[in-house]
């Protein structure tokens, strides 16, 4: 099995502290926590994090973000990755933008991609995984940190997803991120929050609300 550089408990706390999530539980992969409310905020700062710097900006999803980092511990006996002090924007352009406006942005970017993907027809139903996700279980240990029996260990495998309780995952995470319930697309409201009513407008006018009954 793959070891990690760093206690699972640690390695929660970094992942935490580093993301600005705060909260270890954003990051316990454990068969129950994935459903947690916890991680529907890590889910949130995900889309963020990859629309902004790795769809936007380009940089590499392999080592992007960089929050546990070998090569840190050998230099300066941390092991704190180079996330987010590190992501080089403002070395590049010359525009003096925080880590926390960056996310900001990603989710802007993230919404509006909802918006035209609801332009296009997309529903909640459409956003399943394939059958055998569900129904062939997982047989490669992972080096993921789980928090179990009130401790953190680091492995996950041997298990599947519940269709059920991602639905309702899916469900409490559209409510978070604005989103209808009943279909997972944007609300005029949550769009025009992050001044993209010309978004809701277009939404509007193509029916994209008043074909599932959300006039």
């Amino acid at each position: 099995a793959a070891v990690p550089p760093v206690p699972a408990e640690n390695m929660a706390k970094q992942l935490a502290d580093q993301s600005g999530l705060g909260d270890p539980l954003c990051f316990d992969w454990s068969e129950e926590g994935i459903y947690s409310d916890a991680r529907v905020r890590e889910i949130h700062w995900n889309r963020a994090y990859g629309r902004f710097w790795l769809q936007s900006l380009g940089m590499c999803d392999w080592v992007w973000p960089n929050f546990i980092s070998r090569k840190h511990t050998a230099e300066t006996g941390s092991t704190y990755g180079a996330t987010p002090e590190y992501e080089f924007f403002q070395a590049v352009t010359g525009r003096d933008l925080s880590y926390e406006e960056s996310i900001e942005l990603g989710h802007k970017f993230w919404v509006l991609d909802r918006a035209i993907w609801a332009l296009e027809g997309r529903h909640r139903d459409q956003e399943v995984f394939t059958n055998y996700v569900y129904d062939v279980k997982t047989t490669k240990p992972f080096p993921l940190v789980v928090f179990e029996d009130g401790k953190w260990a680091a492995l996950c495998q041997g298990r599947t997803p519940d269709r059920d309780k991602f639905e309702d995952f899916k469900t409490r995470f559209y409510a978070h991120e604005g989103f209808e319930e009943s279909t997972g697309r944007p609300t005029r409201s949550g769009l025009e929050a992050l001044d993209l009513g010309f978004a809701a407008d277009k939404l509007e006018a193509a029916g994209s609300w008043e074909r599932d009954g959300h006039g």
